[in-house]
């Protein structure tokens, strides 16, 4: 058999993988649930006039979503990433009602888009936590230090 002078192809390390799906596809998908939460008024045939207390609060979390998932794709992913976004995400799921504890108007696509997007934030900030447990384990039992 003749020898090929070709390449041969590296195996990818499983690390480098897991922190690159942690860090970009995680990130992808909060940012595709942020335009949802921050286009819902319109989507759910409402208007951000009609409910300003809890369109307010979706903006807000929104763009403070959107600038915490910025700043994880600008360097590697920490727990405090994370923690914000099931922070976030608890309160979004908890919002429309807590807030319509307060006789304000809260229309009835709000809860939904709302407990839909608070979930999301909540699967997928413990899924990236979840990633980073089983990437510093491995870390661990390789024998390197981990992060």
């Amino acid at each position: 058999m003749a020898h090929s002078s070709a390449v041969t192809r590296a195996r990818p390390d499983p690390a480098v993988l897991r922190r690159a799906a942690r860090k970009e596809i995680i990130g992808l998908l909060l940012v595709l649930a942020t335009v949802v939460l921050l286009v819902s008024p319109w989507l759910t045939g409402g208007s951000p006039d009609q409910a300003k207390d809890i369109h307010r609060n979706e903006v807000f979390l929104g763009i403070g979503v959107l600038l915490v998932v910025i700043d994880r794709f600008g360097r590697e992913p920490a727990v405090w990433h994370d923690v914000l976004v099931l922070l976030s995400g608890v309160w979004l799921a908890v919002s429309p009602w807590a807030i319509a504890l307060q006789d304000t108007v809260v229309f009835d696509g709000a809860p939904i888009v709302d407990v839909t997007v608070g979930s999301l934030y909540v699967l997928l900030s413990a899924v990236s936590l979840l990633m980073l447990w089983r990437i510093r384990r491995h870390q661990d039992g390789d024998g390197a230090s981990a992060r």
